[in-house]
């Protein structure tokens, strides 16, 4: 047991060697109570971090194993249903985007399968590129994909041999892993061990790909040769359901009561799938699926009740959307016998995405997100039909109609099976639905400790903020504790930067050197010199929220979140929103003088102007926004980021500029304040 904590928290070697007295059999007196008070602590500790967890249990706790063996009696029954709506559904597509789905699988029908050499998998490791192999991988998949959807809207046989060649190819890979996750191996290569497979996120996603292609296929590949379907069906058991059945170690499961993330409903979603699409044996069927049960549990229990999903809008898609596409497989697969979508918690978890939406496809940033995104339409639909919520099935409907038509959509997913199959499923009833954003007036998220407001309900026009407190150790995390956000009519001003291309560096050791993830490059002080410091433990502190008729308050103490170093005792952060300006006071309170605190503004406007007491933002729209500080307390120096990164470019432009006030007045107390006001 004693190793088991070792190894799974990563105890230092002190804490190791204490263990190692309590084991000798002739320590002294004062090293063995020592040894014991510090164990102590540890246990404590270990035992806070993991009770913080709910225990609902929803999905394990709904049915015994052998009441889901029964409640899956009905699988073939369930498999033949959907296998002859998906046909009947693609066929009732309106013939001008039948045609071009078509046209599409031409495109494909002389493609040469090109290799994935081991150079190109190796460059993760030789120097931390991810992206060659990834984007090579694919293009494969989405080449399969186009190749299936022609094939099933046709329906001549005309696309099968290079569907063939494409599953073919995708079975004689090495692994269905990504190389930026063989960590998951017993022991990391390079190159992935041929005596070990491993389920992650790529596995997932094309398993997801494979299980679709047979279900859907299997009769006409079986018809050129019985080996296709049966060589599907051996990769699937190999590399995804049988190491899924032996192994409870991959930290996405959540077996070992480590923290999950979107990994979990994600990847047991594309297993889920699998185990129903392709399995023929009952009770192998019926040990997959609880034991996704069971993982799904894990994940289910450590959301905080207001649903707010602390990886960040961007990650919603990958979390909470693909939950409820868990969900809805399994209440579908039981013939409705386990259903959990209609507990509240749910519903909060699909309400989160439109309540960070700003305006069109523009949503909060915060965390590793883009600042501008589509998140999955399936998903948000789906969270309306289970709660009987009108405002997420017309969101829904809103980006499905962005181009005019709802389906136009399935150009979208032309190369992408999955996604296709997810819209075609609710089409029927998305295209009769009015599109419409709710740009909700307000949300506070108490356990995130993330707010939204505007203006005016409805509409962009105005002034928009967003702002957070929270912790700098939340999946995905920024060292951004009081970092917030200023909109101008659905323009950005004040800016959190989000999260550039990753690298081998984004999820190492290195990630803090990486200046997107830098509290210095968020809208936060530093503070003798020290930035924010990453951990759980850096957290806001008397977070305390106010809504009045005309005014809505978001106050905390952010000191806690900046390492001893930094010398502060108190940092109240403090944001006034009053419908037309944003007010920003600062009360601090210091150990030490060494330098200067600085406070960052973070823009990607680059026609910047200081005159007197006013910094004026003016972007090529005419959407402005001023900012008033006092030059006795503040000097002010504008600092210009050349971009680089192609995700950052495509995002920002080719650079941002940082605003930077530096203290004057050199006090161990004082405050400050900034108004920003929207100019007309």
């Amino acid at each position: 047991m004693l190793k088991y904590l070792l190894n799974r928290n990563k105890i230092n070697l002190k804490t190791k060697k204490v263990i190692f007295y309590l084991h000798n059999p002739q320590p002294n007196f004062k090293m063995k109570t020592k040894a014991l008070s510090y164990l102590l602590v540890i246990f404590t500790l270990l035992l806070t971090s993991h009770s913080s967890f709910a225990q609902r249990n929803w999905l394990s706790g709904s049915a015994s194993f052998a009441q889901l063996a029964t409640d899956l009696n009905g699988i073939d029954q369930w498999r033949s249903d959907l296998k002859k709506s998906i046909l009947n559904d693609i066929q009732e597509l309106p013939s001008d985007i039948k045609q071009k789905l078509i046209e599409n699988g031409e495109k494909y029908l002389h493609y040469d399968w090109p290799a994935l050499p081991a150079t190109q998998f190796l460059e993760f490791a030789e120097n931390g590129n991810r992206s060659d192999y990834e984007n090579s991988l694919g293009k494969r998949r989405a080449v399969l994909s186009a190749l299936v959807i022609a094939e099933l809207t046709e329906n001549k046989g005309r696309f099968i041999p290079q569907i063939i060649n494409g599953i073919w190819a995708t079975c004689e890979e090495s692994t269905w892993a990504l190389p930026a996750h063989l960590s998951l191996q017993h022991h990391y290569t390079a190159l992935p061990d041929p005596g070990e497979n491993i389920v992650d996120l790529g596995d997932g996603m094309t398993t997801a790909l494979i299980s679709w292609t047979y279900f859907l296929l299997k009769d006409r590949l079986g018809n050129v040769t019985p080996v296709l379907p049966q060589r599907i069906r051996y990769e699937l058991e190999r590399r995804v359901i049988s190491p899924y059945l032996q192994r409870d170690d991959f930290w996405w499961m959540g077996f070992h009561g480590q923290r999950v993330n979107n990994w979990n409903p994600w990847v047991n979603q594309n297993v889920l799938l699998t185990s129903l699409l392709t399995e023929t044996d009952k009770d192998r069927i019926d040990s997959t699926v609880y034991r996704t049960m069971q993982s799904v549990d894990f994940f289910i229990n450590q959301y905080p009740g207001d649903g707010g999903c602390d990886e960040g809008p961007a990650y919603w898609s990958h979390a909470g959307g693909e939950l409820i596409t868990y969900l809805e497989l399994l209440r579908g697969s039981t013939n409705g016998k386990i259903n959990i979508t209609d507990r509240p918690l749910i519903c909060n978890i699909g309400r989160y995405i439109y309540k960070m939406n700003i305006d069109k496809n523009s949503f909060v940033d915060f965390a590793d997100a883009h600042p501008y995104l589509t998140p999955s339409i399936s998903s948000i639909f789906k969270f309306g039909e289970a709660c009987e919520d009108d405002t997420m099935k017309q969101f829904a409907a809103y980006f499905a109609q962005q181009e005019g038509n709802a389906a136009n959509k399935f150009l979208r997913d032309k190369n992408n099976l999955p996604s296709f199959i997810d819209y075609l499923q609710i089409y029927p009833e998305i295209k009769n639905i009015r599109p419409n954003e709710p740009l909700m007036k307000l949300a506070w998220f108490p356990d995130l400790q993330v707010l939204t407001v505007r203006s005016k309900a409805g509409t962009a026009e105005g002034l928009f903020m967003a702002a957070k407190g929270g912790t700098n150790g939340e999946s995905h995390n920024h060292n951004d504790v009081g970092n917030f956000i200023i909109y101008v009519n659905g323009q950005p001003k004040i800016i959190d930067i989000g999260v550039g291309t990753y690298t081998r560096e984004t999820f190492s050791k290195d990630r803090y050197k990486i200046f997107t993830m830098q509290s210095a490059w968020h809208n936060l002080p530093s503070i003798n010199g020290t930035m924010q410091h990453e951990g759980l433990q850096y957290r806001a502190g008397d977070v305390h929220f106010s809504n009045q008729k005309n005014e809505t308050e978001l106050s905390m103490n952010i000191a806690g979140a900046y390492p001893k170093e930094a010398g502060v005792k108190s940092w109240i952060r403090f944001l006034d929103f009053r419908g037309n300006e944003v007010v920003l006071h600062e009360k601090y309170e210091l150990e030490k003088y060494d330098t200067a605190f600085t406070l960052s503004l973070i823009t990607p406007v680059q026609n910047i102007q200081v005159k007197g007491t006013h910094i004026i933002l003016n972007d090529e729209n005419g959407n402005g926004i001023s900012i008033q500080f006092d030059p006795k307390h503040f000097n002010v120096k504008i600092e210009n980021k050349a971009l680089t990164d192609p995700a950052l470019q495509h995002s920002w432009g080719k650079s941002l500029n940082r605003i930077l006030l530096a203290d004057k007045l050199h006090k161990l107390k004082g405050n400050h304040t900034l108004l920003f006001q929207e100019i007309k």
